[in-house]
């Protein structure tokens, strides 16, 4: 999730969840974990797997235009998934109030919408009511008490605001906040942390529309959820994302020492630096179709350090148009089938549905480690098609969420690497 100068996070990387997490700063806990739920199965058990994927390609479609095993008694939280998108848990003030809000891998800054609001998008929860807090508060500032030197963050008329606008349309701008954060946890008592810094919106917009009222950032920045948990986090944090079509679609993200990522299998990268900021950045080589290896280079002829994103929010790989071309073609070269349209033209490359087709093995190849895609990485089924699940984008290169299924994923900042094990999610 990108944004723009004033606090660039693209929404595509939107990592949600429903935390009833368990973190005590009196209690000596060495993580938690956390449920993830797909918000099109929470709000409506009935729809078909085609439809469900059909949503997830569509919403990911529309933003590329627009721009070791779980420890099982680890505590845990709910997360909500829309589409490919997941939704977080937390509750804020006194007495305290659910918040509902985006998780993004790609941004920072905590905010929700609030109350007294001048423009605010539907949202299934209420807005949060900053008179009804007995620990809400604002941060003032004079030229001798700067703001933080945050993206999107200035000083006007005494008080830090926020002004951040994303990549595909949203936006929010309002004030800088504290307040106490709780997290529930069905393995240790309800926990909670003071002062966390959050942003009040008072004007906002979204484009994409859910049950969210804003954005909880799981970047590398000062303000993020991960560094402002401490030592709770550890500056790690995993997940494991459930394949779309299996019962529950229940995945799960862990906090702390419990998101280490090791043992037989593990593939561990370097993070790496990149051109947009704090996202996770990691070096593409090559895509292998078959046994034909196919070289990510930039225009100087090169493979370039930190050309692609881990984004869990976008559902798709996106890669520039000339690398999608050679994969698209050794694809159709190595599949033996007609190519036919899909009906809504949310992607390029498919093939008639049918028992006997065959499709090639694809490999990421990463700078650090090579990593294997299953069948429902790499393609996706949409009524009588099934589809190559690539797109293409020139300005955000992104590793999905899709190619990540069934994967435990590991991210550890201080360490500056993320680490992919293959993973039967339903048992995490």
């Amino acid at each position: 999730m990108a944004t723009y100068t004033t606090s660039c996070c693209f929404l595509e990387s939107i990592l949600i969840f429903s935390i009833l997490t368990a973190l005590s700063a009196a209690q000596n806990i060495s993580g938690f974990t956390a449920n993830l739920f797909q918000r099109d199965a929470f709000d409506n058990p009935n729809l078909s797997q085609t439809e469900l994927i059909r949503r997830v390609v569509a919403r990911s479609v529309w933003r590329t235009n627009m721009s070791s095993s779980i420890t099982p008694n680890s505590p845990t939280a709910d997360i909500i998934r829309d589409t490919n998108q997941f939704y977080m848990k937390i509750r804020l003030g006194t007495p305290p109030v659910d918040i509902i809000a985006l998780v993004d891998t790609g941004s920072d800054l905590t905010w929700t919408q609030c109350l007294p609001c001048t423009r605010c998008f539907p949202q299934h929860q209420p807005l949060f009511d900053t008179r009804a807090s007995l620990s809400y508060g604002t941060i003032q500032c004079d030229p001798s008490l700067p703001c933080p030197p945050w993206h999107g963050i200035k000083c006007k008329d005494g008080l830090c605001r926020h002004n951040i606008r994303y990549a595909d349309g949203m936006r929010t701008k309002g004030l800088l906040s504290t307040e106490t954060l709780r997290m529930d946890s069905t393995a240790y008592s309800t926990v909670q942390i003071p002062s966390y810094i959050f942003g009040c919106g008072m004007n906002n917009k979204d484009n994409v529309g859910g049950i969210g009222s804003g954005v909880i950032g799981l970047g590398a920045g000062p303000q993020s959820i991960v560094t402002q948990l401490g030592d709770l986090s550890g500056r790690k944090f995993s997940y494991c994302l459930m394949p779309l079509d299996l019962p529950g679609r229940v995945s799960h993200i862990h906090f702390g020492d419990r998101a280490a990522v090791s043992g037989p299998g593990t593939i561990t990268l370097p993070l790496v630096p990149g051109q947009r900021g704090n996202f996770y950045h990691v070096t593409l080589e090559a895509f292998t179709v078959g046994r034909t290896r196919i070289p990510f280079t930039g225009h100087s002829g090169a493979v370039e350090q930190g050309n692609i994103i881990i984004d869990s929010g976008s559902a798709l790989i996106t890669v520039p148009r000339h690398f999608y071309a050679q994969i698209k073609q050794v694809v159709t070269t190595q599949t033996h089938a007609p190519v036919v349209p899909e009906p809504d033209q949310l992607l390029e490359l498919c093939f008639r549905k049918d028992r006997s087709l065959q499709l090639p093995s694809i490999v990421a190849n990463f700078r650090g480690g090579n990593v294997p895609l299953k069948r429902f990485n790499a393609f996706v089924t949409l009524g009588s098609v099934t589809c190559l699940a690539f797109r293409v984008s020139e300005r955000f290169i992104t590793y999905g969420g899709l190619a990540q299924q069934n994967f435990l994923v590991g991210f550890d900042q201080h360490a500056r690497r993320v680490s992919f094990k293959p993973f039967q999610c339903s048992h995490a």
